[in-house]
């Protein structure tokens, strides 16, 4: 009996975008910190996240509809904007980079990110709902915040640099519009 043994692959080959053309291509991704570290836990880190992440989606022609820094972990829902089968792996490679070399620049040593991400081809407007009601769950069953208007890090990225900006005002006056490291926790 002879065995077939599979090619030893790094990646699996992306699955074509099969939905009907009226249908926005939308996925749910998923990037975990190195380890877990916590690196987002602090706004200057989620603030360069989302920096990082309105700059090359703006870049590479992709829609942020939403996202979500954890202190560990990140997730949002992304739309190409350009052509149904823009590779959602040259933008992420494009994000974590620039977020790893800001940070890095900020001071924050070591690994950043794990080598992979989790995506998902969403298909159907329920299915995006359900994905994004999971997400806002998160800061509150981490007991980061009370209710999901009140966490800073979720939203579009400009949403989320206009709260952190705001947050950061309201807790020194004196110093507004200057970023400096704040723990919403």
């Amino acid at each position: 009996m002879s065995e077939t043994l599979l090619p030893q692959c790094k990646h699996l080959r992306r699955i074509p975008v099969w939905l009907p053309l009226e249908q926005s291509v939308v996925y749910f991704v998923t990037a975990c910190c190195h380890q877990r570290r916590r690196i987002f836990e602090e706004a200057e880190n989620a603030r360069i996240g989302a920096e990082c992440l309105r700059d090359i989606a703006a870049r590479y022609e992709w829609n942020v509809l939403n996202a979500c820094f954890m202190p560990d972990h990140f997730h949002m829902l992304i739309s190409p904007l350009k052509e149904r089968e823009q590779k959602l792996s040259g933008f992420m490679q494009a994000w974590k980079s620039s977020v790893t070399l800001r940070l890095r620049q900020s001071g924050i040593e070591g690994e950043i990110w794990q080598k992979e991400f989790f995506d998902r081809l969403l298909r159907s407007d329920e299915s995006m709902s359900e994905k994004w009601a999971y997400v806002v769950e998160n800061p509150l069953k981490e007991g980061l915040s009370i209710d999901v208007e009140s966490y800073p890090f979720i939203g579009t990225p400009e949403e989320i640099l206009e709260k952190i900006s705001k947050a950061e005002a309201a807790r020194n006056p004196a110093e507004a519009g200057h970023s400096r490291p704040t723990n919403f926790k």
